[in-house]
């Protein structure tokens, strides 16, 4: 399987400039943090020495030393590495650390700058599945890791040509030729029964068959599922397995915003917003918060400076952080051919976790039950509102509603429909979600 990624981008850049903090990748466990960070290494660097915190207990003692210098040598000596690193000013000839699951240790976090000094490592990656603190992460150059998005998919299957078709007609607002048009439409389809996990991808190309493919989506959520066990209290992880277990069925009812009673009767936001905090810190769950028309008129400003508080307990929505899974979750419940809610369930889903991994925060607008906008997104110095349909059919009074809140300079709507440009409206079918 290819593994051209956005992430590998981000690591070149930070390879080819004058940045040479340590790099720290996260993101949920199965995303291919590890072999990202390996291939990049055997790609660009003559040696490199891989440590997993997680499972070398011996290394990470190292760490409570506190001491970079005796630490860089005793991993040296552990790893059984010569002490020499190329003399010449080519970062191709550097040696690399990799830190794997270094939230197990939270001390090499406080020490990646001083084992850098010593000059054994002159470039490190950390990478963890566990939350790590803001300030740890402002510190170092931080790329977070997200399942393949559409076009990360289309590389993986050999059918990278497309992006640069997709992207043009995104931006001059054309047509795609029709056949091409429902090829993509198809492999989009494709996409969301398999998602964007490298492991159940290369599971699909290995074998060119969906047959095995739920089975490890059901794998996969199996070992989030323990790792939370194993992490967490009996109580804790109870209540996030509740909580993931409940997604489904949220997003497959006609008003998909969380309702606690769908986990049990009784159940309160006191008693779980713990546990949706720390999934969602854990990359398993994307919230998105509703939006006040009061903070509409200043949106745009707000995000950018990040003081819009959104934490709204009782306006809000969960998604998986992988439409695959959900659609694994959804076929196991619901058996095809899936109706038009879980069509919406997978389309929101979708693009949610592609709007997520392009940075913008997750959120959405309702105006006193008359209309809704499904998400907004930061663009251009506005607020661009975006609309989602399940099939070409995008006649809807949304924007026309949110347009008497706020001023934009166009809408996006996002349905089964070719690309074009009408009215203020720019009509974007699924498969170029990946472009806004």
């Amino acid at each position: 399987m290819s593994v051209k990624r956005t992430a590998i981008e981000h690591l070149l850049t930070w390879n080819q400039t004058e940045d040479v903090r340590p790099v720290i990748l996260t993101g949920a466990k199965g995303v291919g943090k590890t072999y990202l960070a390996c291939d990049f290494a055997k790609s660009f660097y003559k040696q490199y020495v891989y440590v997993n915190l997680e499972h070398d207990k011996y290394a990470s003692e190292l760490f409570k030393l506190k001491d970079p210098f005796r630490i860089s040598n005793l991993l040296l000596e552990h790893y059984f590495v010569e002490r020499t690193v190329s003399s010449q000013d080519n970062l191709y000839d550097e040696r690399l650390l990799i830190l794997d699951e270094a939230g197990y240790c939270p001390e090499s976090f406080q020490m990646l700058t001083e084992l850098q000094y010593t000059g054994e490592f002159p470039h490190i990656i950390a990478i963890s599945s566990n939350p790590v603190k803001k300030e740890i992460l402002d510190l170092y150059f931080h790329i977070p890791v997200y399942p393949m998005l559409f076009n990360e998919f289309l590389v993986a299957i050999a059918k990278d040509w497309y992006i640069e078709t997709i992207i043009t007609h995104y931006e001059t607002n054309k047509k795609i030729p029709y056949i091409v048009h429902n090829e993509l439409l198809n492999l989009y389809k494709l996409y969301l029964m398999i998602g964007g996990m490298p492991g159940v991808i290369n599971e699909y190309l290995n074998f060119d068959d969906l047959a095995n493919i739920t089975e490890y989506h059901m794998f996969l959520l199996g070992t989030y599922r323990n790792y939370l066990s194993y992490i967490c209290s009996d109580s804790d992880a109870l209540k996030m397995n509740q909580v993931l277990s409940s997604i489904p069925f949220q997003l497959m009812k006609e008003n998909k915003k969380f309702q606690y009673r769908l986990i049990r009767k009784g159940t309160t936001h006191a008693m779980y917003k713990d546990a949706i905090k720390n999934l969602a810190d854990r990359n398993y769950i994307i919230p998105s918060y509703k939006i006040l028309s009061d903070d509409l008129y200043d949106l745009y400003n707000l995000l950018e400076q990040g003081r819009l508080n959104v934490n709204d307990i009782t306006n809000f929505k969960l998604y998986l952080s992988d439409v695959g899974i959900l659609h694994s979750l959804i076929s196991k419940q619901y058996k095809p051919p899936l109706n038009n809610l879980a069509k919406e369930a997978l389309i929101e889903n979708y693009v949610a976790e592609t709007l997520h991994a392009n940075g913008y925060p997750i959120i959405f607008w309702e105006s006193d039950s008359t209309a809704k906008i499904d998400f907004l997104v930061s663009k251009e110095g506005y607020i661009i509102p975006v609309e989602l349909f399940s099939d070409e059919n995008t006649r809807s009074k949304n924007i026309s509603v949110f347009k008497q809140k706020t001023d934009f300079p166009y809408a996006i709507k996002i349905s089964a429909k070719n690309f074009g440009y009408s009215k203020n409206v720019k009509y974007v079918p699924y498969y170029a979600a990946f472009c806004i």
